[in-house]
């Protein structure tokens, strides 16, 4: 029953995850091989420069306000071709939570948290979603500082190959490339599902939920509450849904209700890095770069969520 239900999901998130994957490199071939491609950069130009990112780099950082696959996408294209080091795609990923966020923000945070948990509560719990995308983001610009130097752009360079191709070589060329390469991906994306699903539902998940209750307890939260932890695995929304019917028939208040929020979210970060970021790293940019991003990655939002949990539990 266990690897029944196991490939059950990895069958579900698979038609989650592929179809973007296979759209996100098409789409990032297209705009590498456009002569538009420098325009692409200059939304986020001088948010790579405070990095010392190569303006390749800023070019991804605004897929980010887009599509994650799509920037992913290019990332992997421009690592695999040499483009960027390994650092360079570490430090973008990192600085990516700044556009990330903003999209996140605009298209979930605000509607879903402010329409569910009321202005007050709602608003602050925005806030403190954009200081976490701040706080990585800010990481990833002081290690960029330290550790990268400023290198010129290999555009100017191609760009007479850019303009000789016509449109529908460059779509063709495209297509291909996806294909080529979400083949590569799939390949080590769909088993690397399957065992991290495994270790998420019997290894992870059932240890934090039998040890939930003796946490939550000397803070002075309702054990009823386990039903936003529980809302959690499932999604986001789910859990500001949860929390936000404790908050609205008084079960909870707006610091419980955000502590608890944000307790959720570091299990549903945790679970999504098992089930999601560790096979979509690994599958994009190899075994080793790929675990090296995710773990960092990982490390760094979960701080900025620890230090979130703090303030609130010293606020009560």
């Amino acid at each position: 029953m266990t690897i029944i239900t196991a490939v059950h999901a990895t069958i579900e998130i698979s038609k989650v995850m592929i179809p973007p994957i296979l759209l996100g490199f098409f789409v990032a071939s297209i705009i590498r091989s456009s002569s538009y491609f420098r325009y692409l950069s200059l939304p986020t130009s001088r948010l790579a420069s405070a990095a010392n990112l190569p303006v390749e780099c800023s070019a991804a950082l605004t897929l980010y306000l887009m599509n994650s696959w799509a920037a992913l996408a290019m990332l992997s294209e421009l690592h695999k071709k040499k483009t960027i080091n390994d650092n360079d795609l570490i430090v973008a990923v990192l600085i990516g939570f700044i556009p990330k966020g903003f999209h996140s923000t605009i298209f979930f945070s605000v509607p879903v948290a402010v329409s569910v948990l009321g202005l007050h509560a709602g608003g602050i719990y925005v806030c403190l979603d954009i200081f976490a995308s701040i706080f990585v983001a800010f990481v990833g610009i002081i290690v960029g500082k330290s550790i990268l130097k400023h290198r010129e752009s290999i555009i100017i360079d191609e760009e007479n190959r850019i303009f000789a191709e016509k449109w529908t070589v460059k779509i063709i060329n495209g297509l291909k490339e996806s294909m080529r390469s979400s083949k590569r991906i799939i390949k080590i994306l769909i088993p690397t599902i399957f065992l991290a699903q495994l270790a998420t539902d019997y290894i992870l998940l059932l240890p934090v939920v039998e040890t939930y209750n003796s946490i939550v307890e000397p803070l002075g939260v309702s054990s009823s509450s386990l039903v936003v932890l529980l809302a959690s695995v499932v999604s986001q929304s789910a859990a500001l849904v949860a929390s936000g019917t404790l908050l609205n028939n008084g079960s909870i208040s707006v610091t419980g209700c955000l502590l608890l929020l944000f307790m959720a979210r570091f299990l549903h970060l945790g679970i999504g890095f098992l089930r999601i970021g560790i096979p979509a790293n690994l599958s994009y940019f190899g075994s080793h770069v790929g675990l090296r991003v995710t773990v960092i990655e990982y490390l760094l939002i979960e701080i900025a969520n620890i230090l979130i949990i703090l303030t609130l539990i010293l606020s009560m």
